[in-house]
């Protein structure tokens, strides 16, 4: 499990309160107790409907993990505390079993799930059980839990609701579990609103209960592989679908496809170059034309700079790039952008040559620059139709904010997926089709560039 690094960064300190809150389907169990279960010096508090609900519904909270989740009025072994003295006595005795653990050195952090329904038993044991009612006092739990906190115990509490009160001004931190529903997809994210002691770097992060556990998840920056090795092809056969080398999970890409990437103009350079790259590495790795207009992402020295990235020096002869300047590289050509034209000439004149499934990538940002909206979008169809008589594919792709050209773009289009910067994150879905979201990261530990994707659910 990821926590955000702020988060792990205040765990590692001594007797702090770590408030844990938001409304109901939020995630807050899974969230803690994953933290239990990813952090072996962590006891687990809780009512006996919430234990039962653990062991039928989280099969990845095994045997082991179940030893060190207590039942809060279940009767425990405990023996004398030197360290807690008075306090000790004041707790119901799933607690003392815990303080024991905590003066043996087996656990540093108590974690209290969840605040309401422990307090509604709370009252009801203050009733039934009226020789003990001090234990069961709930005001007097609160303050005793505070004292506990300042003998230098960690306490964490999971808490329904997002309002302010006693429990979220005394807590040390304060996180906020949210959950949004746009267009049937789920977005969850995790709000830092206060970590006494810790730079909070960033206050928001998104986050993800796939597979019933809690992770954060975390958009990573750029690093150049260690070992640069060999970019895999996927074999690309008539009748089937085309891979995209990103995607294939989701959708697959049909011969005859204009598919149309929508970028935010805040989503980082790498994550949109390798999205577009890996297909276009995979139809050059089969010996197949491919025609690149270059985004405004990328220029000749990103553009040598990935082709040496997807270890395609040797596929060249299959590549022709069109570009407003003039190179040196045979497999660059100059086109006068202005004249919309000689760009239409220039692809037609390469899908004449293209024999089999010809792939064209539009950078259409780059074009916005030189040609007007009614110029673009004359071009583009043209272009749609004739990779649709060829059984090719045309991929759109760039960051422009003229919403004119993206819904036209969007309309042509048989595949539209919209990409954005959320706090830092990347975030992906598809339009058409309809799709969840997902969260990608970029990770190059094979040897090469390849995103990531996980559902956020």
């Amino acid at each position: 499990m990821n926590l955000p690094p702020e988060v792990e960064e205040f765990l590692k300190k001594k007797g702090i309160i770590l408030l844990i809150r938001g409304l109901p389907g939020t995630g807050k169990t899974l969230l803690s107790l994953s933290i239990m279960k990813n952090f072996k010096d962590v006891a687990y508090i809780t009512t006996e409907k919430v234990f039962r609900d653990i062991e039928r519904n989280y099969s990845w909270i095994n045997e082991e993990d179940l030893q060190r989740i207590f039942v809060l009025d279940r009767k425990y072994p405990y023996r004398e505390s030197g360290r807690f003295q008075n306090i000790f006595y004041m707790l119901p005795e799933s607690f003392r079993h815990v303080l024991n653990m905590v003066e043996e050195g087996k656990v540093n952090t108590i974690i209290i799930d969840s605040w309401h329904t422990i307090l509604q038993e709370m009252r009801y044991k203050e009733i039934e059980e009226k020789e003990r009612s001090e234990i069961y006092d709930p005001h007097r739990f609160f303050l005793n839990l505070i004292k506990l906190s300042d003998m230098g115990v960690n306490i964490i509490v999971a808490k329904e609701g997002i309002e302010e009160d006693d429990l979220s001004y005394v807590s040390d931190g304060v996180i906020t579990l949210q959950r949004e529903v746009e267009n049937g997809r789920v977005e969850r994210g995790i709000s830092i609103d206060k970590l006494r002691g810790v730079e909070i770097k960033r206050p928001e992060y998104v986050f993800s209960l796939r597979d019933g556990m809690a992770r954060t998840l975390i958009s990573l920056p750029f690093k150049h592989p260690r070992n640069l090795k060999e970019f895999p092809k996927e074999e690309i056969k008539i009748g089937r679908g085309i891979p995209s080398r990103v995607f294939d999970d989701i959708l697959r890409f049909k011969r005859g496809d204009t598919i149309f990437y929508d970028f935010d103009e805040f989503v980082p350079k790498e994550y949109h170059l390798t999205v577009i790259m890996s297909t276009l590495a995979n139809f050059l790795k089969n010996g197949l034309k491919s025609m690149l207009l270059p985004p405004n992402d990328m220029d000749v020295n990103e553009l040598k700079y990935q082709i040496y990235l997807f270890s395609l020096e040797k596929e060249l002869s299959n590549l022709q790039v069109l570009y407003n300047e003039r190179e040196m590289e045979e497999f660059i050509k100059y086109v006068e952008m202005r004249k919309g034209r000689e760009v239409e000439d220039k692809i037609k004149g390469y899908l004449e040559i293209s024999t089999n499934i010809p792939l064209v990538i539009l950078g259409y940002d780059r074009l916005y620059s030189y040609l007007s909206s009614n110029e673009m979008m004359q071009l583009i169809d043209y272009m749609r139709n004739e990779i649709r008589k060829r059984s090719g594919m045309l991929i759109i792709t760039g960051k422009s904010s003229d919403r004119a050209i993206k819904r036209f773009c969007a309309g042509l289009s048989d595949i539209y997926l919209k990409f954005n910067n959320v706090n830092g994150d990347t975030i992906m879905y598809g339009i058409k089709p309809w799709t969840h979201a997902y969260h990608l990261n970029l990770t190059t530990q094979k040897g090469y560039p390849k995103l990531v994707l996980e559902e956020i659910v």
